[in-house]
């Protein structure tokens, strides 16, 4: 029914802070241009850079990488929540829609109030976890969707 990632202001953001962080190099070079040329350091400086780039690289496929994999899949039977921690590391917990009883929306703050994004919980029955689904776009619909698919469960018509 919803394949659902974090919004994309949460990527923003960050692509953004790395793209400040790809400045420190310039901004050094402009600052200290004829001190690396004339204490003949310039070759020095240009390999920090290179590793600092490749850092910086690294740094935004990894980011990159794991908003692409953290996913919830909202199906007409069940909900999956796929949490990729790492390049190799990733947790995957399933909930069955006859086990959710309560399903709420938090929005913390005027950024996400603004751009519409916020904080999906599910609580299931029993001694199970709640299901938090952080950074989610419009979380209200979301919410009706999860509501409608288990009112239609629980009543045994299908859900499109």
């Amino acid at each position: 029914v919803l394949l659902l990632r974090r919004h994309s202001f949460i990527i923003l953001t960050r692509v953004s802070l790395f793209i400040l962080v790809c400045l420190v190099p310039i901004v050094v070079w402009i600052l200290f241009a004829s001190f690396f040329s004339d204490h003949g350091w310039l070759n020095l400086f240009l390999f920090l850079s290179s590793i600092w780039y490749l850092g910086f690289w690294i740094a935004i496929f990894y980011s990159l990488t794991i908003y692409t994999l953290n996913t919830v899949i909202i199906t007409d039977n069940r909900i999956i929540d796929s949490d990729q921690c790492g390049f190799f590391n990733r947790i995957i917990s399933e909930l069955h829609s006859h086990r959710i009883q309560d399903v709420s929306t938090h929005t913390n703050g005027v950024i996400e109030t603004f751009l519409g994004f916020g904080n999906v919980t599910v609580q299931t029955a029993g001694s199970e976890k709640r299901f938090v689904f952080r950074h989610i776009p419009k979380p209200e619909i979301v919410k009706d969707v999860i509501m409608q698919m288990t009112a239609a469960k629980h009543s045994g018509v299908k859900v499109i």
